[in-house]
C-alpha cells in the first residue's frame, strides 16, 4: 500500500511539474516571440524612418552643391574679364582668370559660348574650340531663358574628350557582373555623370553675350558622398565595419560610393538590383526596404536623380548597415530565453510568485511598448530587481531614452532646417527688391535723357524769347507781370530740365583716396550761410581717424549735399542738423550719419524715397534722392533711412574701405 501510495504520489508530483512546465514554458515562448516580433518591428520602424529622415539630409547635401554650382557661374558670369573677352571677341586675356576659377570652384570643365552656343574658350582644352554646343540642354536653356540654372547631366565620351581625355578616363569604367540585377548586355560605362551649372553673361549695361558653364564629373569623385557619410554618421563604426555608406548610381551602376568590396576597395562598377532598379529608375519612387549591397545587409533607401528635362539619369542612396540592429534582436532574445528558462528552473518551489513576478514587468513593458507606439515617449518601466527581468527592463528604458533623443535630434534638425529656409527667402526677398530698384533707375534714367534731350531746345527759345519781351516793355506795361510769371517758370522747368539730365547720365566715378570729413566741411562751408539754414542748428561729431575711402570727391559732394538740403526743407521753422561719422572695423565700412529733427517720413512712403519724381514738396523734382542713390550704387555703398513719424530722419550713407570689394 504504501509503496503504491508513493507511486501515485510520484506520478501526481511529475504531471504537476510537467504541468506548471507547461503552463509557464508556453506563455514564457509566446512572451519571447511576441517581444521578438515587436521589437524587431519597432527596431526596423525605427531603422527605416532613420534612415529616410537621412537620404533627406543626404538630397539637400547633394541639392546644396548644385546650388553652389549655380551661385559660382552666376557671380564668375558677371565679371568683367569674362563678358569683355567676349565682347572683344578675343579669349586672349581670359585664360588665366577662368584657370582661376576653375581651381576656387574646384570644378572638372569650364567652358565660355557665345550667344549663338559656340564654344568660345575650353579652360581644360583651349585648342578646341568653335564647336556649336547650342544643342547641350543647359545650353539652350540659357539661351532661351537667360537665368541661372544647375542640374545632374550625362555627358557622352566624345565631349569629355574634347573637355580633357584625363576626364574620359576617369568617367570609363567597367560594369561588375552583380547578382539580383537586371540582365544588361554591356559590360562598359564610357559616358559620365557631371553635375552642371550654367548662367548667362551679359555685359554691365545688360547685353547678352553668351553663356559660362561649369561642371564636375561625379565617376570616381567622392566628395559628396564622403560628405554625406561623415555629416550623417560622423564616421561612427561598428566592429570595424563603418556604420553607414552612401552611393551615386549613373542608371544603375555605382560610381561613386564609400560601400566596399572585400578587399576593402570601393564598389564602383557595381549594380543595384533588379527591384529598386525597377521602383526608383522606372517608376520614379523612393525606395526603403533592407537589401544586400555588395557584401553585407543594410538598411537601404533610394531616390532617383533627373536632370534638367525632368528625366531620371541616376539614384541616390544611403545605407544604414544592418549588423547592429540584429546584433540587438539576438541580446533582446537571449534575454528573453534566459527568463523563459530560470522560470521553468524555480517552478517546483515559487512556480506562481515567479510566474507573478515575471509576468508583471513584461506586462508593462508590452503597455509601454503600446503607448509609444502611439506617440507616447514619457514611458519608463520601473526597476524593481537585478536579474533578467530587470536587466531587460533597463534596456528597454534605455531605448526608449534612444528613442526620445533620436527624436528630439530629429525635431531640432527640422527647426534647423526651417530657420536655414526662412533665412535663405529673406535674403532672396531682399536681392529681388533690390534688382527691382536698380531696373527702375535705369529705365527711368533712360526716359529722362531722352526727355530732357527733346525739351531742353524749345524751353531754351522760350526762355529767350519771352526774356527779350520783358526788355523791351516799359516798366509800367501791365503785361511784364505775365512775362516775368513765363520767365520764372521756364527756369524752373529748365532746372528740372538740368535734374534730369544729371540723374540720366550716371557718370562713371573718378575715384581716389578721399576723406568723407573733407568733403562734409566743404558742403557745410556752401551752405553755412543761406537763408534756409539761419535757423538751423548744425552739429558735428566727426571721427578725426576716420579712413579714406575710395570715391569721386565731385559725387560725394553732390550726395551729401543733396541729403542737407532735404533735411533743411524738413524743417522750415528752424531745428536741428547732425552729421556724425565714424568707422565700423568689423565690417569695414564709412558711415555717416545726418539727422534732423523735422517731422520724420510715414513708414508707407519709406520705400519710394529714391524713387526719381516722388517728393512731398510742392516745388521739387523728386530726383534729389535718387540721384544720390544711383551714386552710392557705382560706388557699390549704400544709403539707407531711418525715421518715424515726429522723431526726425536719419539718412546713413556707407561706403566700403575694402577696395577688392569696391574694385569688384
Amino acid at each position: 500500500m504504501a509503496s503504491g501510495d508513493k507511486t501515485i504520489r510520484s506520478s501526481i508530483k511529475a504531471r504537476l511539474i510537467k504541468s506548471f512546465t507547461v503552463a509557464i514554458l508556453i506563455p514564457s515562448l509566446v512572451t519571447a516571440v511576441g517581444g521578438m516580433l515587436m521589437f524587431r518591428g519597432q527596431i526596423y520602424d525605427q531603422a527605416q524612418a532613420r534612415v529616410k529622415s537621412d537620404l533627406e539630409s543626404a538630397k539637400e547635401i547633394y541639392q546644396n552643391y548644385l546650388e553652389r554650382l549655380k551661385d559660382a557661374m552666376r557671380i564668375h558670369a558677371t565679371r568683367m574679364v569674362v563678358y569683355g573677352a567676349l565682347e572683344r571677341n578675343d579669349p586672349s586675356g581670359v585664360a588665366a582668370e577662368m584657370e582661376k576659377i576653375r581651381r576656387a570652384e574646384r570644378l572638372d570643365m569650364l567652358t565660355l559660348m557665345d550667344k549663338q552656343g559656340k564654344v568660345f574658350y575650353r579652360t581644360c582644352n583651349p585648342s578646341v574650340v568653335g564647336d556649336d554646343e547650342s544643342k547641350d540642354l543647359f545650353v539652350q536653356y540659357e539661351l532661351q531663358k537667360r537665368v541661372p540654372v544647375s542640374s545632374a547631366d550625362i555627358v557622352q565620351p566624345e565631349e569629355l574628350i574634347k573637355e580633357s581625355r584625363q576626364l574620359a578616363t576617369q568617367a570609363s569604367m567597367d560594369i561588375t557582373k552583380t547578382p539580383m540585377a537586371c540582365p544588361l548586355g554591356k559590360m562598359q560605362i564610357l559616358s559620365g555623370m557631371v553635375l552642371k551649372g550654367a548662367a548667362p553673361v551679359f555685359t554691365s549695361n545688360g547685353k547678352f553675350l553668351g553663356v559660362l558653364v561649369g561642371g564636375i564629373v561625379v565617376n570616381r569623385n567622392y566628395e559628396i558622398v564622403d560628405k554625406i557619410r561623415t555629416t550623417v554618421f560622423k564616421e561612427n563604426a561598428y566592429k570595424g565595419q563603418q556604420v553607414g555608406a552612401a552611393t551615386i548610381f549613373q542608371d544603375d551602376v555605382r560610381i561613386s560610393t564609400n560601400v566596399r568590396n572585400a578587399d576593402g576597395s570601393r564598389a564602383i562598377g557595381t549594380r543595384v538590383s533588379a527591384e529598386v532598379a525597377e521602383a526608383v529608375l522606372k517608376n520614379g519612387e523612393t525606395w526603403i526596404s533592407r537589401a544586400f549591397v555588395v557584401n553585407d545587409w543594410y538598411i537601404c533607401a533610394y531616390a532617383p536623380i533627373r536632370n534638367l528635362s525632368g528625366n531620371r539619369i541616376g539614384m541616390i542612396s544611403l545605407g544604414s548597415l544592418e549588423r547592429p540592429y540584429r546584433d540587438i534582436l539576438w541580446r533582446n532574445l537571449y534575454v528573453f530565453l534566459g527568463i523563459a528558462l530560470l522560470a521553468v528552473g524555480l517552478i517546483s518551489i515559487v512556480a506562481m510568485t515567479v510566474a507573478h513576478q515575471i509576468s508583471r514587468p513584461i506586462r508593462a513593458m508590452a503597455d509601454a511598448a503600446r503607448k509609444i507606439a502611439d506617440g507616447d515617449y514619457s514611458q519608463k518601466v520601473e526597476v524593481s530587481s537585478d536579474d533578467e527581468i530587470g536587466f531587460l527592463a533597463n534596456n528597454f528604458n534605455k531605448m526608449v531614452a534612444e528613442l526620445v533623443r533620436a527624436h528630439q535630434e530629429l525635431k531640432e534638425w527640422a527647426e534647423t532646417l526651417e530657420r536655414k529656409v526662412e533665412k535663405r527667402t529673406t535674403e532672396l526677398k531682399a536681392m529681388q527688391a533690390h534688382l527691382i530698384q536698380s531696373e527702375k533707375l535705369a529705365g527711368v534714367g533712360k526716359l529722362a535723357a531722352g526727355v530732357a534731350h527733346e525739351i531742353n531746345n524749345p524751353l531754351t527759345c522760350v526762355l529767350t524769347n519771352s526774356s527779350l519781351l520783358l526788355g523791351d516793355l516799359p516798366p509800367d506795361d501791365p503785361r511784364r507781370e505775365d512775362l516775368q510769371t513765363i520767365v520764372d517758370e521756364t527756369l524752373r522747368c529748365r532746372k528740372i530740365v538740368k535734374g534730369l539730365l544729371d540723374f540720366a547720365r550716371q557718370t562713371k566715378p573718378q575715384k581716389q583716396n578721399l576723406d568723407l570729413n573733407e568733403v562734409v566741411e566743404d558742403v557745410l562751408s556752401l551752405v553755412r550761410n543761406q537763408a534756409s539754414f539761419q535757423n538751423i542748428a548744425i552739429r558735428t561729431e566727426m571721427d578725426p581717424n576716420l579712413p579714406s575711402v575710395l570715391a569721386d570727391a565731385d559725387q560725394m559732394r553732390q550726395v551729401v549735399l543733396n541729403i542737407i538740403l532735404n533735411a533743411a526743407d524738413a524743417m522750415p521753422q528752424g531745428g536741428a542738423l547732425r552729421i556724425h561719422s565714424y568707422f565700423e572695423a568689423k565690417s569695414k565700412q564709412v558711415i555717416l550719419r545726418i539727422s534732423d529733427t523735422g517731422p520724420g517720413i510715414p513708414v508707407e512712403i519709406q520705400d519710394k524715397l529714391f524713387e526719381p519724381f516722388f517728393t512731398t514738396k510742392r516745388t521739387g523734382t523728386g530726383l534729389g534722392l535718387a540721384i544720390a542713390y544711383g551714386i552710392m550704387e557705382r560706388h557699390k555703398g549704400a544709403l539707407k533711412v531711418e525715421s518715424s513719424p515726429g522723431h526726425g530722419t536719419t539718412i546713413v550713407v556707407i561706403l566700403s574701405t575694402d577696395i577688392k570689394t569696391i574694385d569688384d
